[in-house]
């Protein structure tokens, strides 16, 4: 990806000026953004002289600031094509590679993973987590279509250690009385990745209407709702699919849940406590039988010793 290139060159600088690392603080933060800026923007936005935009710029080997748009354009053009446009590009791409599959999606998993621990603005992740924590009514999670079990990941990690935590969707039907009660208090965490839903929108307006505040896990700055958040964070979600990416967001969404875990106080023993008896009482959940583990801890010691198995 393009903008994986740019920050793999900008790391490679050595001796930057006062000025130069503030370009590389802002083009970090805003990689795959920077295609709609210029250099008079980005010299406004970074306080220093278009001079030295178009300096900083050929040092990091591109001939202008438009070859360097031109490349990150490409990656817009694909991340936002139709599905069946983007299924055509993806299948020329994947035809040209090499017969690894398994590696090269590994592979492209951790750029998501780097891009996003790199450009990820640890306040607003710290923000996030203390608005989650803080919050005195209820919170609502969300997505749609593949965003939805994302959300619904989050929304189980999240009621273990918060009360008053529910998950909207996707039964429309319900949708109504999920939104009937909504207060000033509350706080809607929505998953919003492209091809962005429009149920995910309508929710955000009713909670905007009602007062509420939204946290926002989306794949771009430029989102349908970028402009209704309270705190948003980006993460890098390009796959090889035809779908988005699901690891680097998980990743977030975890790293999201051990920051409100964090802050949590002594009570959340209790909590965790009650929940284990519930879920005992119900039978939620099973265990191996004797035979199935023998047969494991068998297994588990032939791998320890490198025996194939049979």
């Amino acid at each position: 990806m393009a903008a994986d290139e740019l920050l793999h060159r900008m790391r490679a600088l050595k001796r930057l000026t006062p000025s130069e690392l503030e370009l590389v603080a802002f083009l970090s933060r805003n990689a795959s953004q920077a295609v709609f800026e210029n250099v008079t923007t980005l010299a406004a936005k970074t306080g220093v002289s278009k001079a030295t935009v178009v300096r900083f710029i050929a040092k990091l080997g591109y001939g202008s600031f438009g070859d360097l748009r031109r490349e990150l354009r490409e990656d817009a053009r694909v991340m936002f094509e139709s599905l069946p446009r983007r299924y055509t590009l993806k299948k020329k791409e994947l035809e040209r590679a090499s017969d690894d599959i398994l590696d090269r999606n590994i592979q492209n998993i951790i750029r998501n993973l780097e891009h996003t621990n790199t450009t990820i603005d640890r306040s607003a992740f710290q923000r996030a987590a203390e608005m989650i924590h803080q919050t005195k009514g209820n919170l609502y999670a969300c997505g749609f279509r593949t965003s939805h079990a994302l959300a619904q990941m989050f929304h189980i990690m999240i009621k273990r250690i918060r009360p008053k935590a529910f998950l909207i969707g996707p039964q429309i039907a319900m949708m109504p009385d999920m939104l009937l009660d909504l207060t000033a208090e509350d706080l809607l965490i929505a998953v919003f990745r492209h091809p962005y839903a429009r149920q995910t929108v309508r929710i955000a307006k009713r909670f905007a209407d009602a007062g509420a505040r939204i946290l926002l896990v989306t794949d771009s700055e430029c989102s349908p709702l970028a402009d209704r958040a309270a705190v948003q964070i980006v993460v890098t979600s390009e796959g090889l699919s035809i779908f988005r990416s699901f690891t680097a967001v998980t990743a977030v969404l975890e790293a999201l849940h051990l920051a409100v875990l964090r802050l949590s106080d002594q009570n959340l023993d209790r909590r965790l406590k009650a929940a284990a008896a519930i879920f005992e009482e119900f039978d939620t959940y099973c265990m191996p039988t004797g035979r199935v583990s023998r047969r494991c801890r068998a297994q588990a010691r032939k791998n320890r010793r490198g025996t194939p198995s049979g």
